[in-house]
């Protein structure tokens, strides 16, 4: 009985020490991002907006090297088909999302791929893209009613001098103001937003041709 007992109380001290140390991690993350929004106040206070900071470098082990400052509206560069849209950013998106046209989904040695259309409004050209499903992405409607099925495809995005390649999920975004939705899967770790400015990196350079 006195065993048992024991190990009892042992589990349920190992229980509250689990949750103490969760605890503990959740404050100081909650810390790191207050500070991080001190640091970037500050700067924006003490500069006007055309001289506000376009990288913001944090210290004293906030985070790893630099941080991009995006508007809540940025250039995007498809360096793989030459293409430069407007994007909304937007840290509540879990992914990020690019308008395509003709999405139709087929088999290729086994694996799901995808076909679709990427619409270049300056050339006036359509860029015809096959790309392998990486998965397929469950997406609430506008609304709140029902959920949307999404291929999602590994892409090169270029914002400024940065250039990462990650999931986006395909969808015809026609009804929206933007052609591109930068999510939190592009921005995690490497971005601030300051929603008071529009375009702080400027348009990417268009990509090298042979």
């Amino acid at each position: 009985m006195r065993t048992r007992l024991s190990s009892l109380r042992l589990q349920e001290a190992g229980w509250h020490l689990r949750e103490t140390r969760n605890e503990l991690r959740s404050q100081v993350v909650n810390l790191r991002f207050i500070a991080a929004a001190l640091v970037f106040a500050a700067a924006g206070t003490a500069l006007q907006a055309e001289d506000a900071p376009k990288v913001l470098e944090l210290k004293d082990n906030l985070a790893q090297g630099e941080l991009q400052v995006l508007g809540e509206a940025e250039w995007v560069g498809l360096p793989e088909h030459e293409l430069i849209w407007e994007a909304r950013i937007d840290s509540g998106a879990t992914t990020t999302s690019i308008h395509a046209l003709g999405i139709s989904e087929f088999e290729r040695d086994g694996e799901d791929w995808v076909r679709f259309s990427l619409r270049n409004d300056g050339t006036d050209e359509t860029v015809e893209v096959e790309r392998e499903v990486v998965r397929f992405a469950s997406i609430v409607k506008r609304g709140g009613d029902g959920h949307h099925r999404r291929p999602v495809v590994m892409m090169d995005l270029h914002i400024g001098g940065a250039q990462r390649r990650i999931e986006v999920n395909l969808t015809d975004r026609s009804g929206f103001d933007y052609p591109v939705l930068i999510g939190r899967n592009y921005l995690s770790g490497t971005a601030l937003i300051d929603v008071s400015r529009k375009h702080v990196q400027g348009k990417p350079a268009p990509a090298a041709t042979e």
